[in-house]
Order: C-alpha cells, then structure tokens, then sequence
C-alpha cells in the first residue's frame, strides 16, 4: 500500500501562509530597495573637500563628480593599495596611477603594487604600475585603466 497525501493535508502547501509569506518578502524588498536609495542619494556618500594648496599634477583644481577613493596621504610612494574595487598606485610622488583590481585571467583582486609590479596572487600574473601593462603570466592582457584624479587630498574617479 503507497502512502500518498492530498495537496490540502500538507503543510507546506497551506493556501492561508502564502499570503502572509508573500507580505514578508515584499516588506523586505521594499526595505532593501529603500536603503539603496538612501545610500545613493545626495548626502549619503563621502564628501569632497575643499581644494588644497597649490594643484596637483592631475588636474585638481575644481571638484569632480566621482567617488572618493582614497586620500593621498594613504598611498605610498613607489608602491600602492587596493580600495574600491581599484588598485590605486603611485609611482612617483604627486603621479597616481589606477585600475581595475580584478586580474583579466581569472577575475581574482591582485595585491597592492610593490617595487613597481602589481601581482596577482592566483596565479602569479605580474603588472607595470606605470600603466598596468602585463609583463608576465597567464593573464591574457594587462589590467585595465581606471581615470583618477586629485582634488582637496584625494584620489577620485575622473
């Protein structure tokens, strides 16, 4: 003898708790789309500052419409550090240099530049800082160009 169930006898398929299931989950999707607006809207996110004395090699001189990713002082010369989602280099003092922190081949963050190479940890893909070119590894191409510049002692998005 086979032990079968009706629809209605089970549980799981009360039609009286979908409506209050879907109550819930529309609660939660409202709250989450509410909280992403009030993120995105002015005033949520970092503000710029005012410009600084004397401007920078990058074209500092008036406020840009980009995110803040870093401040200056934070970026060591001859070398770097990955905010953002973008690794932030500095090559030589006052010139900073960015790009997309996740390596072509494989998609993984590589490491803040050192001694002026950009690695990827995965597989030991290896990065100019100067300009992201590959130099050696099984990454098809270098790393792509992220337009940064300086305003009030930050590193921007252009």
């Amino acid at each position: 003898m086979t032990n079968t169930q009706h629809p209605a006898e089970h549980p799981t398929q009360n039609p009286q708790r979908c409506p209050a299931r879907r109550r819930v989950l529309s609660g939660i999707g409202g709250a989450a789309i509410t909280v992403a607006l009030a993120a995105c809207s002015p005033g949520g996110g970092a503000e710029e500052s005012a410009p600084a004395e004397g401007s920078s090699p990058q074209g500092g001189d008036a406020p840009g419409s980009g995110e803040v990713l870093i401040a200056t002082s934070r970026v060591p010369v001859g070398g770097g550090v990955v905010a953002g989602g973008v690794v932030i280099a500095q090559p030589s003092t006052g010139t900073f240099r960015a790009y997309e922190a996740a390596c072509p081949h494989q998609g993984v963050v590589v490491a803040p530049p050192e001694d002026g190479v950009i690695i990827c940890p995965a597989h030991r893909s290896t990065f100019s800082e100067t300009d992201g070119s590959l130099i050696s590894g099984p990454s098809p191409r270098g790393l792509t160009e992220v337009p940064v510049r300086v305003f009030g002692g930050n590193v921007i998005r252009a």
